[in-house]
């Protein structure tokens, strides 16, 4: 067959099935070049499917850029305007100079000389402009190098035959001519038909993953940012690589409405025509639709600038074609194993995950889609794909409303997605449709629907997201336990977590002009109703939730500049919250705040210092007026109030001095005085850190600390107070609070120990564990253990700042139990370590000193040195004690192990040589050559295990002690974790 019956058949689609389209190709390429097929990288998210995988259909390579190295090409005008070197001007017969007027259709279009000139007039109606570039020519389908040879043959030989035509990459500088001639149907079958073989053959449904990187210069007009060679100029800047731009010309306007015209037309034929595949009702047809529409969508939430407009457009022509109602009927349809549905509803749930707008979610509540959806969304769970689906679903449905919010809560949603964040520990991008998801549902949630959050202990869970490696991972599950933790009735719950103290660590890492871009489809801003619900975290008492909401408004700033969209700051009312927060003492919160001002703007407010006594008059005064005192502002400054007279006021004082008659306004002025007393930073007078000793007692101590360092008080003072100096030295005039202060002093007489003994009540479990690859299995660890109701320690989320290793060994001393997670090259640090200097060797070795139950948890890959001297001797008895060797797909079964292990029920173990039916014991010599020889059913005897908990040993002459008594550890240099 000759390639002129190929593209005959192919403009006689209706014709032909998926498989002749295979073999067509196939047998065509063999004819022109037996040695040409070239396959290019496929962009592969597999579908389950039980079909065997076609041949993949030989493709031509990528047609070259449209703009060419900057400075290699001659200027070209268009309708009489200036010169201009932007685009590959076309040249018609043969490559000579013409000036375009309405050619005949059957005049096809040639390779022109890169350093020929044109002189272009007329546009096509509607404002599109015919492509020039696209010819059904055999020499396409050569190989890149073949392909470079022809296009080198052209430039010496103008008038070329047709057989050296190629095809031109469309690009929106490229002149076109003028007419009412739309784009031949040849050209769109085989657009069409190069779009459609980028997915899969029918049968098994290849589709982009929605993070993956997809390039886009098979269908854009524009050259990809990301791809692109330094020599070639790209037309539009993308804010998030190269910086925002402070005005839009009106020329890059008017091609931006020009690309967004021209590419939703493109879109939308092709999404007609996946349709057309779709509505014969056969699988494969359905699965190959549904391949494309996806493929269109994830273009269309890529494209740079327009990429919001464009998607929702696409999104309503679906919903107003009710091509949306077959998707989901597709998606819904009976519940069947059978291998074809399965597909068919993978397929279309690609295409669903990917066209959730904002109308199109209300489209499917209001039409009473959302519990059938649903349903068949959470049974899919069977591969980590499926899940990532799942996931994905219902993080868009989370964003409809607080009452659907809550629906989908009752409809077993949010089990599902802890399920899943179980179960996927192991899969990034499922853990991040996960983090999206809970952030949504924070977002959008009521106070029942919070109510439902804390019985399922959703806070716990979103420390598990913010320990992920991923950084949008962690940034949406610490959005979600900020928002979680600006509202009152949810604060002890996310306090309890210990996942806020993970919010400010992250964001100091990062810079929020240049984090926006990181997701596809929210690269181009959130939109205004995502954004109202934010502000509430900015009026927050919690410090990272402020934080967290500048830092977001930082980022939506940056995106909405470059989009000329500012105004909808101001419209939400966003501008005086950031000039409040950018105000504050917190630094953290009121930095990114004054980022976001200055990018959207707006003057950048006076800022205060968090170190409240060194505040002048000025700073008094300007924050009297900040809370809302302004009447009062003169008299502060009259009476020559400072910061440290402001930390001393009174009640009577504010009342007979300042004149505050209003008994009601001076409680309301105490109220933010005392807040300011727990914020301020005492870091200049406070050497002893007397502060951090109180705030660690209560936040409510916190308000007394500046008045105890001016009567000379510190730390070492504390355990020798009486009841009266509290009370009249101190001006703890709350007797609950001496009361509370009593009670942590009265047990001891020396402050480490009255440190430990106050920790101890906090602490059940610490967790010791290599960062570098035990993060995760350690963070699960933590999760899984506060869910059975534990009080555990790790470092990333309790330490104060200061002397890192002291306050770390002391939480040592106040824990239990030692849990010890051992992966893999997590004791390579150990070895030879004679000076103690690893952090591992520092927590283990203090948890023997201290006779800790200690608990080793063993990773699936970890196994000990072959040569135990190879590990330091105060260390070395690690090797011969009782563990758990951690199985993933046995989470359950692992933890009932360890919680024996806390309970003391796994302590005592059988004498050596006493054996019992599902229980083995060897010497460790003899486990050490067995891969499985931590194994879980394992049991050491008695004789190996040291360090058991004081509190539950009984008389027994079976175990040893520790080889020295206990001893204060006096580490003093801080340092960092590795």
């Amino acid at each position: 067959r000759s390639l002129r019956g190929f593209e005959e058949g192919v403009a006689c689609k209706d014709f032909l099935t998926d498989d002749l389209w295979l073999e067509l190709d196939d047998d065509d390429l063999d004819c022109e070049s037996p040695s040409s097929t070239h396959e290019p990288p496929r962009l592969h998210q597999s579908v389950d499917s039980c079909r065997p995988r076609k041949p993949a259909i030989a493709l031509p390579p990528p047609p070259p850029r449209s703009a060419p190295p900057i400075g290699g090409a001659a200027p070209h005008s268009i309708c009489g305007g200036p010169p201009s070197c932007i685009g590959t001007p076309p040249a018609i017969n043969g490559g000579t100079t013409a000036s375009v007027g309405t050619p005949p259709a059957s005049i096809p279009l040639r390779a022109a000389p890169l350093r020929s000139t044109t002189t272009v007039c007329g546009a096509l109606p509607n404002g599109l402009m015919r492509q020039p570039n696209a010819i059904d020519d055999p020499a396409a389908m050569l190989r890149p190098a073949e392909l470079e040879l022809k296009r080198n043959n052209t430039v010496l030989n103008e008038t070329e035959s047709p057989a050296g035509e190629m095809r031109l990459q469309q690009s929106l500088s490229t002149p076109c001519p003028s007419g009412s001639v739309e784009p031949s149907t040849s050209r769109k079958e085989s657009e069409y038909r190069r779009f459609k073989s980028e997915g899969s053959a029918a049968g098994t449904c290849s589709l982009p993953a929605p993070e993956m990187d997809v390039t886009i210069d098979d269908l854009s007009p524009i050259a990809d940012p990301r791809s692109s060679p330094p020599g070639r100029l790209n037309l539009f800047q993308d804010t998030v690589t190269n910086g925002p731009l402070t005005k839009h010309s009106h020329t890059e306007q008017v091609m931006m409405m020009h690309t967004l015209k021209t590419k939703l037309s493109k879109y939308q034929n092709f999404i007609d025509k996946a349709f057309q595949h779709i509505g014969q009702g056969s699988d494969e047809q359905i699965i190959e639709g549904c391949t494309i529409v996806a493929k269109v969508m994830t273009k269309a939430w890529m494209f740079p600038k327009i990429s919001h407009d464009l998607s929702y457009a696409l999104c309503d022509f679906l919903r107003d074609q009710n091509y949306l109602d077959a998707l989901i009927m597709h998606f819904i349809k009976a519940q069947t194993c059978e291998p074809g549905i399965v597909a068919v509803r993978l397929a279309c749930g690609r295409v669903l995950e990917e066209c959730l707008s904002l109308n199109n979610r209300e489209y499917i509540v209001n039409k009473g889609y959302l519990k059938k959806l649903v349903a068949t969304a959470m049974k899919l769970s069977k591969n980590p794909e499926q899940q990532r689906m799942s996931l994905s679903i219902m993080e868009s449905l989370f964003k409809h409303s607080t009452a659907t919010s809550y629906r989908l809560i009752e409809y077993g949603v949010l089990d599902h997605i802890l399920l899943t964040c179980k179960r996927a520990t192991d899969t990034p991008t499922t853990l991040r449709h996960a983090a999206l998801a809970l952030a949504n549902l924070s977002l959008y949630s009521c106070s029942e629907a919070k109510k439902k959050i804390i019985q399922k202990k959703v806070p716990d869970w979103l420390f598990l997201l913010a320990s992920q490696p991923d950084d949008l991972t962690r940034y949406y599950a610490c959005l979600a336990i900020c928002m979680l933790g600006s509202t009152k009735e949810m604060e002890a719950a996310v306090i309890k977590s210990g996942t806020l103290a993970l919010v400010e660590p992250f964001l100091l890492a990062h810079h929020a002009t240049t984090f926006a871009g990181d997701h596809y489809k929210h690269s181009q801003g959130r939109p205004k109703e995502w954004l109202v619900r934010l502000l509430p975290m900015l009026k927050s008492k919690c410090r990272e939730a402020k934080s967290m909401a500048a830092f977001h408004f930082t980022m939506e700033a940056t995106i909405k500049k470059d989009q000329q969209k500012l105004e909808v700051f101001q419209e939400i009312g966003a501008i005086a919250a950031l000039k409040e927060v950018a105000s504050s003492p917190d630094e953290v919160a009121a930095k990114f705040a004054s980022e976001a001002l200055t990018v959207i703007g707006e003057e950048v407010p006076y800022k205060l210092t968090q170190q409240v006594p060194c505040w002048t008059i000025a700073d008094v005064q300007y924050w009297v007026k900040k809370i809302g005192f302004e009447s009062y502002a003169d008299a502060f400054a009259r009476h020559m109030v400072d910061g440290d007279l402001l930390l001393l006021l009174t009640e009577k004082e504010l009342e007979q001095d300042l004149q505050m008659t209003s008994a009601l306004h001076r409680k309301r002025f105490i109220r933010e005085l005392e807040s300011l007393k727990i914020a301020a930073d005492y870091g200049s007078v406070d050497e002893s850190q007397l502060d951090q000793f109180l705030m660690s007692l209560s936040p409510e101590l916190s308000v007394y600390t500046y008045q105890m360092l001016g009567m000379g008080l510190n730390r070492s003072l504390l355990p020798s107070l009486t009841d009266e100096m509290m009370k009249t030295v101190c001006g703890i005039t709350n007797p609950i609070h001496r009361l509370k202060l009593r009670q942590a002093l009265q047990d001891s007489k020396h402050i480490d120990d009255i440190e430990v003994a106050i920790l101890s009540k906090q602490i059940d479990v610490f967790i010791s564990y290599r960062r570098s690859t035990g993060n995760q299995l350690a963070s699960l660890i933590k999760v899984l253990l506060q869910l059975r109701g534990y009080k555990v320690f790790i470092d990333v989320d309790k330490l104060y700042a200061g002397k890192f290793d002291s306050s770390l060994l002391k939480n040592i001393q106040a824990a239990k139990h030692f849990i010890l997670v051992l992966t893999p090259n997590s004791l390579d640090r150990l070895f030879n370590d004679h000076n103690c200097e690893d952090w591992i060797h520092k927590e283990l070795r203090c948890a023997f000193e201290y006779h800790k139950n200690v608990i080793p948890i063993f990773d699936q890959h970890f196994e000990f040195p072959a040569v135990d001297t190879e590990i330091p001797a105060d260390i070395r008895p690690i090797t011969k004690y009782n563990g758990v060797r951690w199985v993933h797909d046995y989470q359950e079964a692992c933890m009932d192990k360890v919680e024996r292990f806390i309970k003391g029920e796994l302590n005592r173990t059988p004498s050596i040589g006493q054996q019992q039916p599902s229980v083995t014991s060897s010497t460790s010599s003899q486990r050490r050559t067995q891969s499985t020889r931590w194994a879980s059913t394992n049991v050491r005897s008695t004789t190996q295990k040291c360090a058991i908990s004081r509190q539950q040993l009984e008389p027994s002459t079976h175990h040893c002690t520790s080889p020295r008594p206990p001893l204060r550890s006096n580490a003093a240099n801080s340092v960092t974790r590795p």
